[in-house]
């Protein structure tokens, strides 16, 4: 009985001592929260198309926008809902457990996002995300936190359906993401007629309304304007070789860079003799059953016009491999300077690129030749 009766007060110290410690830093633990949705996200995310994560994401979807309409609700009628006897406990904690289901979404979709991301209007978009993310986190709405949180599940929404729509149809383009956005609209629709049984008309068009036409909006003038990544295809490689031959089903990369310049893909030093051939090689991700025609821009850097297209190649992608579909151009017929490939979808949103400089190389002894296997 004596050790029953230690065992509770230690139980009881211990409810006491995280009790204190969340009055302590009760305005940092919605911060916590939100980075364990990160951290969470970060290790167990897989590929894009994997049924149990576009699942997840529905789910997650599901339960938070409940608990952003019980926001709402609370709100507008100024009261305090009463939980479930089940619920009771951890009801106290439901903006924790929002700002971890909106972390991990958005914790997704910016890892997606950034995967296919390679200009740089691309990464300003990816850059004002983040930027949102904290903005949310480290600064307190008042009563427009609800239309913050709101404004985040509509990017959250038009994001899943942006990328499921291609997944679905198999290709990117113009129809998959009107198909998106009409998807998201329906959805969205279907929560807009719930809540406006429960709250006033004013609310539903401050609260609900503006949130998602403005995020809607603004998401498709940036597609337009190829600021939006192409969700799902995404560059796992790109390099600069001299060689590259295939055998048994594995390609062969040889380069000549010296081994302290570790970070470059291969030759991104081009040093040229005569009869050389630079070859780009390209790994890129696509889902299963998906089939896209890229082009493979090769451009040169001309000191009074600047970035010049010199070759532009097709590369037919198929999806279903992990570690990406495989492709190779070359090109024999080039000068010294600075260079760029670039990898663009049909409707010239750009997944991937490289920059190289092609240096003249005048001797004549043997080169030390390496080799790596994709």
């Amino acid at each position: 009985m004596l050790a029953r009766l230690k065992k509770v007060d230690r139980i009881l110290k211990v409810i006491k001592t995280l009790k204190e410690f969340h009055q302590k830093y009760e305005r940092w633990i919605p911060i916590g929260f939100f980075a364990l949705g990160f951290v969470f996200d970060a290790i167990v995310l897989t590929r894009i198309d994997e049924p149990h994560v576009i699942f997840q994401q529905a789910l997650y979807l599901i339960a938070s926008s409940a608990l952003i309409g019980f926001e709402l609700f609370e709100m507008n009628k100024g009261v305090k809902l009463a939980p479930p006897r089940a619920l009771a406990k951890i009801w106290e904690y439901r903006e924790e457990v929002l700002h971890f289901l909106l972390g991990t979404l958005l914790n997704s979709y910016t890892i997606f996002y950034f995967k296919s991301a390679s200009s740089i209007t691309s990464f300003l978009f990816i850059f004002i995300l983040v930027i949102l993310l904290i903005l949310n986190e480290f600064k307190r709405f008042g009563k427009s936190q609800t239309q913050v949180h709101m404004a985040l599940w509509s990017l959250c929404l038009v994001s899943y359906f942006a990328s499921l729509a291609p997944i679905v149809m198999g290709s990117l383009g113009t129809q998959p993401f009107v198909l998106g956005m009409a998807t998201a609209g329906l959805v969205f629709y279907g929560f807009f007629k719930i809540m406006s049984r429960f709250i006033s008309g004013d609310v539903v068009r401050t609260h609900l309304l503006a949130p998602f036409s403005g995020i809607i909006g603004v998401f498709t003038v940036l597609y337009f304007f190829h600021a939006i990544p192409p969700v799902p295809l995404s560059v796992s490689y790109l390099g600069i070789f001299h060689d590259v031959s295939k055998s048994e089903g594995q390609y062969h990369l040889s380069f000549t860079r010296p081994s302290w310049k570790f970070w470059q893909h291969g030759d991104q030093t081009f040093l040229a003799r005569p009869g050389d051939t630079i070859f780009c090689f390209a790994r890129i991700f696509s889902p299963t059953r998906f089939n896209e025609k890229l082009h493979v821009i090769w451009m040169y850097y001309d000191e009074s016009r600047g970035w010049q297209p010199s070759d532009n190649l097709p590369m037919q992608v198929t999806g279903g491999r992990d570690q990406g579909f495989r492709g190779v151009t070359q090109k024999s017929n080039f000068q010294a300077g600075q260079w760029q490939v670039r990898i663009e979808t049909e409707e010239k949103h750009e997944i991937g690129r490289i920059g190289f400089e092609v240096i003249r190389d005048e001797a004549t002894d043997d080169r030390e030749i390496q080799t790596i296997i994709q």
